[in-house]
């Protein structure tokens, strides 16, 4: 990691596949629902490619989440290494 931007990014990938997870949800679900292919959420949640605000609030959507709370959590990771929750 280089800079705390790609530390958030790494981050909310990371929470985003618990999230998919716990829900029983795979990759190519959430990517239709978002409205996306398939292949650019694969990108995204292996950070390959910046994630855009308004895809973050329809993954959020999609989980029933607020940005805010799917944000919050994975800032939680950044200060508690290996933590499942904030």
């Amino acid at each position: 990691m280089t800079n705390a931007f790609e530390g958030l990014e790494e981050a909310l990938s990371t929470q985003i596949k618990v999230e998919l997870v716990e829900r029983g949800m795979d990759q190519k679900t959430l990517a239709e629902r978002v409205g996306i292919h398939p292949v650019t959420m694969t990108k995204y949640l292996k950070n390959q490619r910046t994630m855009p605000v308004t895809t973050l609030f329809d993954i959020a959507a999609a989980f029933d989440l607020s940005p805010r709370l799917l944000m919050q959590r994975a800032e939680a990771r950044i200060a508690r290494p290996g933590a499942r929750r904030a």
